[in-house]
């Protein structure tokens, strides 16, 4: 299904300290994820780890809109998140904004099954 939309994206690119990359997945999994879920608006989260670079992290958030992504941050929830994050940090995360101008859905979309530890 394709739709033309007026949600909003944000792409936060995060270096993470060498041998860090794991308390850093499992402390954005377990601090950070649960309470941004909440969000207003927030309709989507993605964690990725860029292939062939395990310490280049982005998150992928897609929202309803612009006005609710910046009520986010003009909150300070996202400089909160930020903060739990901070001594596994390389360097400050840097923040990207776009407009989504198409969204599609395949149709074997399935939810991903989380791994069995």
């Amino acid at each position: 299904m394709q739709e033309t939309s007026s949600r909003f994206a944000r792409l936060v690119s995060i270096r993470v300290r060498p041998g860090k990359e794991t308390d850093f997945a499992k402390t954005f999994e377990e601090k950070i994820l649960p309470s941004a879920l909440r969000e207003a608006g927030l309709r989507r989260v993605y964690l990725l780890r860029l292939l062939g670079s395990p310490a280049e992290f982005v998150t992928f958030s897609l929202w309803d809109s612009e006005k609710e992504a910046e009520e986010y941050v003009d909150s300070g929830r996202y400089r909160s998140y930020v903060s739990k994050i901070s001594e596994l940090l390389e360097e400050e995360p840097t923040v990207s904004r776009f407009v989504v101008d198409i969204h599609a859905v395949g149709q074997s979309v399935k939810p991903l099954r989380k791994k069995r530890r």
